[in-house]
């Protein structure tokens, strides 16, 4: 059999890019057969000369035939290349030449792309910023880069260029880049990070300060996915992607290559691509694909990590037993040795001590008859551990560069000796001896120093133990930091696969966009290329999903959702995979309660117990079936499948535990149930697992009933309980049965009742109403129970309507409209006179009032309207007729909006009528905390359109998708932010950061709340500003651009006319014409 050829690699840093270059490295490895052995040390530039000689002879014991290295000293470099190992440097070096050694080039040729690139793009004059390299102790300082920048720009004199150096750690650089920054006059035209996280960190760095301006490039280097993706969203303009993946596979190949004792080039080219945003989304899609492979070697890759620790820390608590147990010291000495023989694999162990007087080491061991003593004069591997204060690991003595042969061992090639400590002070060593080399890790040694130290402070035990958990923590939170890179790689990732998705699913609708029928062939491969992304789609999501969970990031946006169509849509969207040889059934009631949920996650919680069921089902049925079990919807799906072995049972919701079926393959990477799990936990409810092997499994799910107050709820254990039916008649059937089912009472409450005595006679457990013949009376009742806290903390039972052809369900109305249109037209059809209160308008411009009156109109035809021109004059209304909603200005003479909605929140038959704020007043953060009640949204004058305001007001009406008060008070502080900073740049992450939540959740309840997005209201109120300055100043339109945060007139001119029509300077005259005619 042919010798395999045996590789090193040492790759001293983990960012983005080496990773993916560690992974072409590894992947390339694999294809040759070759043997990748890791060198585990960072920064061998730090090392003195002695620890050199270490390396070199570690190195040199791996019998490798090539080496892969990242950053090495000049000196090691030689001699390693004087004992015949090539040497493939994977950074730039222009120190060594030796005809066995071979290193990169190129990135002179990529950064000269991008300065090319960057002098096109300004017509050759500018000034250009350059951040990064020239700093800390990497191979690459960017000396290349640098040099490339500045040979363009001598050809080019009206180009400037300043250079900021910095480390390439973002974390560590960001200070010394703040600082450099604050010294900076003028703006840049562009900014050049020497790195991709280095371009980002600038920009924001500089946006902040009015040193860049917003239509500054930002440009950088390696292609990383954040920066393609701040390419796709407009925030940088080009990066230079230096493939890191084939990168890594050049170097292998190029080491195999001198492996096989063919000659190596000096140097090799560095592939490259200019990104922009032209080319972004296709780049995006291939890093996609390539970092897709990273999971399986992410996810689990310090397992062997935590095996070396646990099996330190169980050595450990063997000695300690022993030291606790074993008096005598040679048989303490005699154990002890035993037990760190058997546990690291070495032919001898034995211990010295130091004498008294500190000039000797006392062999003090049971195998021989005799000690031996050693003058620490002598030079050699004992005098240099007690010296140094360190262990010292020699992989060959027959071959060291440090230590002669040990004429008292002469047949030891492995050794490592590791100083017994108490209190700091060496007093002895433990000596560990084998007649094989043997490699070892830093971590191997830190073991063994952590063993050689409990020998001379037993008193130290439990710190060692707590060290030992520490460490197994510390590599948890790499796995941890792992899952969290590849979620962010996911999530901005996601986009351009999704467009892809989009394309093919357009190119295989029947009438495609090229007008023209595809070949059967074209048609297969866009199916295959559809489905494959799809499936990666699934992975990605559920990959990010887990991700989020395992670090408590996974969001829920509930609605309340009429359980019986839901469940009816999932189950006839999953019904099509069914084959002839299993049947799938729907089993539910005629009705079911509505329930507050998820409803994208609750999909996916049933399409992935759906999924597993069909997946282990080949006959028989599959069922998903769903009842009232008080206080939970029991919803559970069936299957006659292979069922679970009881072994698997229990770990069945862990992460990546999958099913092996008799012959059946393994399928998945068993995440569908860990995900499920954790989603059921956040709706508040329970997940359990009925299987027997061979006759199939049932997954059954609890998901709590709402309550009106909003809150989870708990059926009480103690006496007899009753059901209070909200019903003009006899209550339905269904609430008949659920009665009878939970033996229960049934009592009829109506709306003349006297809760407390209602309270107190019946003892409620639970809520039920049926809306299918709701009128006045009840909504009047519904007011006062979500008024009185006995009753709106009990379980909720909405039933809507029956289905019926020709029927508007009030629950599909109320609680999960699909659009505007459709919401408009279905509250035109539910809000009769009959049930129907009126609109109150409060607000004392009377040209404001008749607008608000108009709309309200329209909107709300079956509402009457009530206006009132001040405050007193809206709580004279309120004391007189409860309202369905209340428009309402704040600033207002003598009585003002803030004391009119403190009187309604104080006010039982008014605390929960809906409010929206409609006012030109400038929010502060005090105002936020006054403003803070249920269901009270905050609208800025002259920001939305008619048509807006409409479907705000329609949404506060029905409360259909309201936020509770501590989530609509984060929306209503960045509203009272951009009110205080407008005259600025304010970026979302800058808002997010003062409110403290993730942009993503932020724009998410911005636009649930307020109907547009964060960005637009920026954009709309800084206008209406504008306008507001036009009209009243007689300052410049560059003047008002600065004062409302446009840096540059031009971008403001273009924002102007994109919400008001025509220019700043046409606006003026409009205004001044009008004024003239009036």
């Amino acid at each position: 059999m042919a010798k395999q050829c045996r590789i090193g690699l040492q790759i001293g840093s983990s960012d983005d890019f080496w990773v993916q270059v560690g992974e072409g490295i590894y992947t390339r490895a694999d294809e040759v057969g070759a043997v990748l052995v890791p060198i585990d040390i960072e920064h061998p530039i730090l090392l003195v000369a002695d620890q050199q000689l270490g390396l070199i002879d570690s190195i040199l014991a791996l019998e490798l035939d090539a080496l892969v290295a990242w950053d090495l000293p000049p000196n090691v470099a030689y001699m390693l290349l004087d004992h015949g190992l090539p040497i493939v440097h994977i950074n730039e070096t222009t120190h060594i030449q030796h005809r066995l050694f071979c290193s990169e080039t190129g990135l002179y040729n990529c950064s000269r792309t991008l300065t090319e690139y960057l002098l096109n793009e300004l017509s050759g004059r500018g000034r250009l910023l350059i951040v990064g390299g020239m700093r800390g102790l990497a191979a690459d300082d960017g000396r290349s880069k640098l040099a490339a920048v500045y040979d363009l720009l001598h050809e080019h004199p009206d180009f400037k260029a300043q250079h900021i150096p910095c480390v390439w750690n973002v974390k560590e650089a960001a200070e010394d880049i703040a600082q450099a920054m604050a010294t900076l006059t003028g703006t840049f035209d562009a900014v050049y990070g020497l790195s991709d996280p280095l371009a980002l960190l600038a920009r924001r760095i500089g946006r902040s300060i009015g040193l860049l301006r917003e239509d500054s490039l930002v440009v950088g280097v390696n292609g990383d996915p954040l920066a393609l993706s701040a390419i796709l969203d407009g925030h940088m303009a080009a990066t230079i992607d230096t493939l890191p993946t084939i990168y890594g596979k050049m170097a292998v190949d190029l080491a195999f290559q001198a492996a096989q004792g063919q000659p190596l080039p000096p140097h090799f080219v560095r592939k490259s691509q200019l990104v922009t945003r032209d080319n972004a989304a296709q780049v995006a899609v291939d890093k996609l694909m390539s970092i897709a492979r990273l999971p399986a070697r992410l996810i689990g890759v310090n397992r062997e990590r935590e095996q070396q620790q646990m099996m330190q820390l169980e050595t450990s608590l063997q000695i300690n037993q022993q030291i606790s147990h074993i008096l005598d010291p040679q048989h303490l000495a005699h154990s002890i040795a035993d037990t760190i023989r058997t546990t690291y694999g070495y032919d001898r162990v034995q211990l010295f001590m130091l004498s008294d007087d500190g000039t000797q080491l006392i062999l003090d061991r049971p195998y021989v008859p005799v000690f031996i003593r050693i003058p620490l004069t002598e030079v050699s591997i004992l005098s240099c551990a007690v010296q140094e204060n360190t262990a010292v690991f020699v992989p060959d003595m027959a071959h060291s560069h440090r230590f002669e042969p040990d004429p008292y061992w002469p047949s030891t090639r492995s050794r490592v000796v590791v100083p017994i400590r108490l209190g700091g002070s060496v007093t002895g060593l433990l000596d560990l001896h084998s007649q094989s080399i043997k490699h070892h890790s830093e971590q191997d040694l830190n073991g063994l120093r952590s063993l050689a130290d409990q020998l001379g402070i037993a008193i130290h035990n439990a710190d060692l133990y707590s060290e030992a958990m520490r460490a197994k923590a510390a590599a948890e939170k790499a796995d941890q930091l792992k899952t969290r890179l590849l979620a962010n790689v996911s999530h901005d990732l996601r986009t351009p696969l999704n467009v892809i998705l989009g394309y093919t699913q357009a190119a295989l609708a029947p009438t495609n966009p090229y007008g023209a029928a595809l070949p059967p062939a074209h048609i297969a491969d866009l199916q295959r290329i559809y489905q494959s992304g799809e499936h990666l789609v699934r992975l990605i999501n559920d990959l990010l999903d887990l991700s989020r969970a395992e670090i408590d990031e996974l969001d829920l946006f509930p609605e309340v959702i009429d359980s019986h169509p839901f469940l009816t849509n999932v189950f006839e969207g999953m019904q099509s995979m069914a084959s002839a040889q299993v049947e799938w059934r729907l089993w539910l009631p005629n009705r079911l309660p509505a329930i507050q949920a998820d409803p994208v996650r609750l999909r996916q919680i049933l399409f992935n117990l759906l999924s597993n069921a069909h997946k282990f089902t080949t006959t028989g049925t599959v069922v998903l079936g769903a009842d009232v079990l008080l206080p939970y919807l029991h919803i559970w799906v069936q299957d006659t499948g292979s069922g679970i072995p009881v072994e698997v049972q229990e770990r069945i919701f862990e992460p990546f535990v999958t099913v092996e079926s008799g012959d059946k393959r393994r399928e998945g990477v068993g995440l569908g149930l860990a995900i499920t799990r954790h989603l059921v936990a956040l709706h508040g409810g329970d997940i359990s697992l009925e299987s027997t092997p061979g006759l199939g499994s049932t997954f059954h799910i609890y998901l709590p009933l709402p309550s009106l107050a909003g809150e989870q709820v708990e059926l009480s254990n103690s006496g007899k309980k009753s059901l209070l039916v909200i019903v003009k008649e006899s209550p339905p059937q269904e609430i008949v049965y659920l009665g009878q089912a939970q033996g229960w009472e049934l009592h009829m409450l109506r709306h003349e009742d006297d809760l407390e005595k209602v309270i107190t006679r019946t003892r409620p457990a639970a809520l039920a109403w049926d809306v299918s013949n709701a009128g006045s009376d009840d909504w009047r009742l519904i007011q006062r129970i979500r008024s009185y806290a006995p009753l709106c903390r009990l379980p909720f039972i909405v039933y809507g309507y029956q289905k019926a052809e020709n029927t508007v369900s009030m629950t599909n109305v109320l609680l999960k409209p699909l659009s505007e249109t459709a919401l408009f037209d279905a509250l035109r059809a539910l809000h009769t006179e009959e049930n129907a209160g009126c609109i109150l308008i409060v607000d004392d411009d009377p040209q404001a009032r008749d607008v608000y009156q108009r709309i309200v109109s329209s909107a709300l035809p079956s509402h009457a309207v009530r206006l009132a021109a001040d405050g007193a004059e809206a709580i004279r209304i309120l004391q007189q007729d409860t309202p369905s909603l209340v428009l309402l200005d704040l600033m207002m003479p003598t009585v003002d909006g803030f004391e009119v909605l403190t009187y309604m929140r104080q006010t039982p038959q008014t605390r929960l009528v809906p409010v929206v704020v409609i006012s030109g007043k400038m929010l502060t953060f005090e105002d936020v905390k006054r403003l803070n009640y249920t269901h009270v949204t905050v609208q800025t004058k002259g920001i939305l359109t008619p048509a807006e305001i409409e479907a705000s007001l329609l949404q506060a009406l029905t409360g259909a998708t309201s936020l509770n008060p501590g989530t609509s008070e984060l929306v209503k502080s960045a509203v009272a932010y951009i009110h205080q900073n407008f005259d600025r740049s304010v970026s979302r992450t800058e808002i997010c950061e003062v409110i403290g939540v993730s942009k993503n959740y932020l724009s998410h309840i911005f636009r649930q709340e307020l109907g547009i997005t964060l960005g637009e209201y920026i954009n709309r109120y800084r206008i209406e500003i504008a306008k507001s300055l036009l009209d009243t100043t007689s300052n410049s339109v560059t003047f008002i651009a600065n004062q409302v945060g446009f840096d540059d007139p031009a971008h403001f001119s273009r924002v102007f006319s994109k919400y008001a029509g025509c220019s700043p300077r046409g606006y003026r005259k409009q205004l001044s014409g009008r004024s003239e005619s009036e």
